[in-house]
């Protein structure tokens, strides 16, 4: 499949600039980048007032609300010297406020500032009381990259069939979002869905436990975490971030690990069934080890973001046989599944081989052979059937090694539907820079997540 490049235009009243997004991709260091708190990106807004001197109001419009034809830039000043507060996306509306010369004063995401009058339309309505949603579907297997270019880092690959939403138009390119992340597709590969709905909700889930900050950038105030799973009440856009409120404040989230929300309540639920989640190895027992990357770390982390996800999306009780580096004999974490009455357990781990082409994610499920003494061999396949499922539709950048039948103890030796997920291989470049990175084992708490949820809701 080849791409032409386009390049993104942005429009003000004088001048047409054009940059390329092709940023070159850096090579992945071989080391180990795992932190526990959620780093965020984004493009500070500092605060100002503007001052009304040159403002000619003589000049009334018939309509107050406005619709930008171009990305154009809103400007702290009626000039293209001004400083460039944000670029507004094409299609979007914004609110007139006043005419200077050939400017127009207008507010847009929570902003005041200036605009070129030749690259904004009458709108066909004068009040934005609704948030259209418009949806394209994909007609490939179509890379969504971080940036409008073909060299631009791919997020995922977004299956063939699949609905995306669209945000913006960046040359031939289109800025969407899919998944709970948010990049471009080329537009060649959609086409417009049939299901374009029109939402009154303003309302956003998070993916990820996710920073509230007190300014638009990654070193603004925490004011507070929002667990994955909740509703935020959308308020404003900021570059890349949101406004938004959440527990009776209001501050700013990356929009990247927001996605949008049809109900601003969570309706699936656990019936308060309980989960085990076993984060292999622990202690002296690091598990496969490539340079600084151990298994033991990596699993544990996994864990606790889906152990999140669990609860915090799906209302389940979560139990974990570590919460921390400490070490369990295989015995101790079945025991342990029992004395929680546990519903489900799910044991993750990492794999590794002396041949570095090896590759791709796996679910290992019970054998019916006599060392297996758990009763639930055909749930526990189903289970594993189901995160299988979810990992090759989410992450399809990982190869999908299938379900396989193993004699392993922590499953075989179980007394519930139980199975053991290995996300990839340390020792292969392209797994390792996915297990390393803290956004795919985000995903893949996800993944891991839906696939026992509806393993949990087509069995009890």
């Amino acid at each position: 499949m080849t791409i032409t490049f386009r390049r993104c235009l942005v429009h003000d009243a004088e001048k047409r600039s054009g940059s390329r997004l092709n940023t070159p991709k850096p090579s992945w260091p071989l080391k180990l980048l795992i932190s526990s708190s959620l780093v965020l990106t984004g493009t500070a807004v500092v605060p100002f007032s503007l001052s009304s001197t040159g403002l000619d109001t003589s000049r009334v419009e018939a309509a107050s609300t406005y619709t930008t034809t171009a990305n154009l830039n809103l400007r702290k000043s009626a000039s293209t010297s001004g400083t460039i507060l944000l670029t507004i996306p094409s299609g979007r509306s914004v609110t007139y406020l006043g005419t200077y010369g050939s400017w127009y004063k207008v507010s847009y995401g929570g902003q005041t500032g200036y605009v070129s009058a030749q690259y904004v339309k009458v709108s066909t309505s004068s009040t934005m009381t609704t948030t259209s949603t418009k949806t394209y579907t994909t007609t490939v297997n179509l890379n969504l990259r971080k940036s409008a270019s073909p060299t631009g880092t791919i997020l995922l690959t977004i299956p063939s069939g699949r609905n995306v939403t669209y945000l913006g138009t960046y040359g031939s390119w289109y800025k969407v979002s899919y998944g709970g992340q948010t990049g471009y597709v080329s537009a060649q590969y959609v086409k417009v869905s049939t299901s374009t709905t029109t939402t009154t909700a303003k309302t956003y889930v998070t993916t990820v436990n996710l920073n509230l900050r007190k300014s638009a950038s990654s070193t603004g105030t925490i004011l507070l975490t929002i667990p994955s799973g909740r509703s935020v009440t959308y308020l404003g856009t900021y570059g890349s971030w949101y406004k938004v409120s959440y527990g009776g404040q209001t501050g700013y989230v990356s929009s990247q690990y927001l996605k949008a929300s049809t109900t601003t309540t969570n309706t699936s639920t656990g019936s308060g069934r309980t989960i085990v989640i076993d984060a292999g190895h622990g202690g002296y027992d690091p598990g496969a080890v490539y340079g600084s990357v151990q298994e033991k770390v990596l699993t544990l982390d996994i864990a606790k973001r889906l152990a999140s996800t669990l609860s915090g999306t799906y209302n389940y009780n979560v139990r974990m046989t570590r919460s921390t580096d400490t070490y369990l004999s295989l015995a101790n974490r079945v025991s342990l599944t029992k004395s929680y009455n546990g519903s489900a357990f799910v044991s993750l781990h990492a794999n590794s081989s002396t041949n570095t082409s090896y590759h791709g994610h796996e679910v290992l499920v019970p054998t019916t052979e006599s060392y297996t003494t758990n009763p639930y061999v055909s749930a526990s396949r189903n289970l594993g059937a189901s995160i299988n499922r979810e990992l090759g539709a989410r992450i399809p950048t990982i190869r999908n090694r299938g379900v396989k039948y193993q004699n392993v103890y922590v499953v075989g030796k179980n007394s519930v539907p139980s199975t053991l997920v290995e996300y990839g291989f340390m020792t292969n470049q392209n797994d390792r820079a996915h297990l390393t990175s803290t956004t795919y084992r985000q995903r893949m708490a996800e993944a891991t997540a839906s696939g026992i949820h509806q393993f949990m809701r087509s069995t009890y």
